[in-house]
């Protein structure tokens, strides 16, 4: 049986060659299909291969061709070693089957693909669904982000590298809007990301939910290294990963490392900030040269007016409540004020090297408004050191 099994699959299996200019690859896909009827009558699931390299048009043709592949089993796209300098960006729209996996990666080196080019985006996924990004590298003079996915769901990128993005003016991976929900980055490299404070090496916002970073390793950028902004952005995982600042990046950077910000530039304000976090068994690590001015491990900040159901722009009182109060008043003028539940703020189990502050609330006032304190308070004995994931298991299911 095992030897009968072995010969179907081999004969199943389809190995799409990489598609010339002058070829639809919905055609080349349609007769690539038509050879699995042995497999489908035996019930057997096969993976559509489909190898690509840098002379591919990779355009909207292409992807109606993986997404009819997909009506029938899972589907490999996969990028023979090289650099794909890119003129435009690769769009991907409604792509995806709710059982069937497509996966993008390398074909052989980790890091091998090697995406680059003087545009805004390199790979742009929206409303996409059940996709794999493995193996891939990310580097040069984007301008916007290296990559981005808006409305995604049940998405993950694994041993993916984001490397020497200095231009990239938002982040290295952007994240984006409600719809987008159970997103996994796992053991995968940000390094030197951005020349400006804009600039991120993930950032999360517009109300995703799930989001979930367990096992990378994110070393020097110029603004804080992992955002989760506004609209209720939530339910975000960050779980053993190496987060470090050298202070010898550029001008000596040293920014935060995760930031829950919200930007109300309107009055009232329409963003709010998520609140249930877990953050574990994580490495933080600053230089102790650059500057040294804010060297936090976990900020959620306000910038501008009060959205309607919470106060931001805390009374001098409350800030004195959050700075030196008792857990309860701490925990009072979070809930009441800022929409915080300190007990749904796990952190703990991290481990420091040169941290000023574990978890802050900071406020500031922005496009004309004047509340009556600015600054920052540490907030980390008011949050919660229980219940915290033990596994890269647990951590990834944390929020079912």
């Amino acid at each position: 049986m095992k030897r009968l099994l072995l010969s179907v699959t081999a004969i199943t299996l389809i190995a799409f060659q990489s598609c010339r200019k002058s070829e639809t690859p919905s055609a080349l896909l349609n007769e690539q299909l038509d050879r699995k009827s042995n497999s489908e009558i035996l019930g057997i699931l096969s993976t559509t291969t489909i190898n690509v390299n840098p002379s591919t048009t990779l355009n909207t043709a292409f992807w109606t061709g993986v997404q009819t592949a997909l009506a029938s089993g899972p589907v490999d796209v996969i990028f023979d070693d090289g650099t794909y300098t890119l003129a435009s960006t690769i769009a991907i729209n409604n792509i995806g089957h709710t059982t069937n996996l497509l996966t993008l990666k390398t074909a052989v080196t980790e890091g091998g693909a090697i995406f680059t080019g003087s545009i805004a985006t390199y790979l742009f996924f929206t409303s996409c669904k059940n996709i794999k990004v493995e193996r891939l590298k990310f580097t040069g003079a984007s301008s916007g982000y290296a990559m981005r996915m808006s409305n995604c769901i049940d998405f993950s990128l694994e041993k993916c590298f984001f490397v020497d993005l200095p231009s990239v003016a938002y982040g290295a991976l952007g994240i984006h809007y409600p719809s987008t929900n159970r997103v996994l980055v796992k053991n995968c490299t940000f390094e030197n990301i951005g020349t400006t404070s804009s600039a991120h090496m993930i950032y999360c916002a517009y109300g995703v939910q799930r989001v979930s970073l367990v096992g990378n390793y994110f070393k020097n950028c110029a603004g804080s290294f992992v955002r989760f902004r506004g609209d209720l952005s939530d339910k975000g995982v960050v779980y053993d990963n190496d987060f470090i600042s050298t202070g010898t990046y550029l001008t000596g950077f040293n920014p935060p490392f995760i930031e829950i910000p919200v930007f109300n530039d309107v009055n009232p304000g329409d963003e709010k900030m998520g609140t249930n976090f877990m953050i574990t068994k994580n490495t933080f690590s600053y230089g102790t040269v650059g500057s040294q001015a804010t060297r936090y491990n976990l900020v959620f900040h306000s910038s501008g007016y009060n959205p309607t159901g919470r106060t931001y722009l805390i009374s001098t009182a409350d800030a004195g409540l959050l700075s030196s109060g008792t857990l309860l008043q701490k925990r009072s003028v979070m809930s009441g004020q800022l929409g915080l539940d300190g007990d749904a703020i796990r952190f703990g189990g991290n481990t420091n090297s040169n941290v000023q502050y574990n978890v802050i609330y900071r406020c500031w006032n922005a496009y004309g408004s004047t509340g009556p304190w600015t600054g920052l308070a540490s907030i980390g004995t008011a949050v919660n050191s229980t219940g915290l994931a033990t596994t890269e298991a647990a951590a990834i299911g944390y929020y079912p």
